[in-house]
């Protein structure tokens, strides 16, 4: 049975770290609690996210490397009884699961530094497989290499949605623009694609998303204030609920996971976005990535 979401992505180890405030460059500063390990990645916790918002077993899988570790075990064990198919992914010797270093201030805003470890493995020719192929849905992004998402994203049938974080180098934005039918970026992603400073207000910001040299859909996440949907002459705006964050690492995985569910299942695309933003709202008032 082909997948409604195949997820071909990164999968990491986070180790988190809270202090008080995130620091400065060349500062040091203290935790204030004792670190804490999960599991994290991009790839990784996007599927998670899909799975928790579809009722069909076995609807998502993951295709992605890990090492032969601890790490590869955690992240594994923790997809799996979260419902998400791990048969595809590779077990690599030789070289470590990734890892993710997550600094979370007082305000629950982060900073992150990634080791991409095994994800750096995977390999153009691992995801011209059926399950990227049939999917109704396949969804990208980059923290595995670029060639292998363009890869997937040329092998698949369905629906591509690209989510171009962390900011591909410029060269590459061409082909992944090219690529997919759906973008997913925050502000600074959509800024970074064009070569231009940050727009923080919503005109500014549907602006950016109109000059972009994509013909599809994009759908801007804009954290607290929601999302912003630029399709053809349309723009329109979702807010988010209020809520008191905990931590907001991992939103926007929450976001596009849940957006790529809908759109496989056939929902109409506001109703999508509306989903997808309630849920990453909902997202960061517990700890952890997922």
């Amino acid at each position: 049975m082909a997948p409604l979401v195949a997820v071909v992505g990164s999968i990491n180890v986070d180790r988190v770290v809270r202090v008080r405030e995130l620091p400065a460059p060349g500062a040091t500063v203290i935790g204030i609690a004792p670190a804490t390990l999960g599991p994290g990645g991009k790839g990784a916790n996007q599927a998670a996210a899909a799975a928790a918002h579809t009722e069909r077993a076995g609807s998502v899988v993951m295709l992605g490397a890990v090492g032969r570790d601890e790490g590869a075990t955690l992240s594994l064990d923790d997809l799996a009884g979260r419902g998400v198919g791990t048969d595809l992914v590779r077990r690599t010797a030789g070289v470590s699961t990734g890892h993710a270093t997550v600094v979370l201030d007082a305000d629950s805003q982060n900073l992150i530094v990634v080791d991409p470890g095994a994800n750096l493995t995977l390999e153009p020719e691992h995801v011209r497989c059926d399950a990227v192929r049939d999917a109704a849905v396949v969804l990208l992004q980059l923290e595995v290499p670029t060639a292998t998402v363009l890869s997937a994203a040329e092998h698949a049938s369905g629906t591509v949605v690209l989510n171009p974080a962390p900011a591909p180098a410029p060269e590459d934005v061409p082909a992944l623009l090219a690529a997919a039918d759906v973008l997913v970026p925050n502000r600074g992603e959509l800024a970074d694609l064009l070569g231009e400073a940050e727009a923080y207000d919503l005109a500014g910001v549907a602006e950016q998303a109109r000059a972009l040299p994509f013909s599809g859909t994009v759908v801007v996440t804009l954290g607290g204030d929601g999302a912003l949907v630029v399709s053809g002459a349309t723009v329109e705006h979702v807010p988010a609920p209020p809520v008191t964050p905990v931590d907001t690492t991992g939103a926007g995985d929450c976001f596009c996971g849940v957006l790529a569910v809908g759109l496989a299942e056939g929902v109409e695309l506001m109703d999508t976005v509306r989903a997808a933003v309630a849920a990453a709202s909902t997202s960061v008032t517990r700890a952890g990535a997922r």
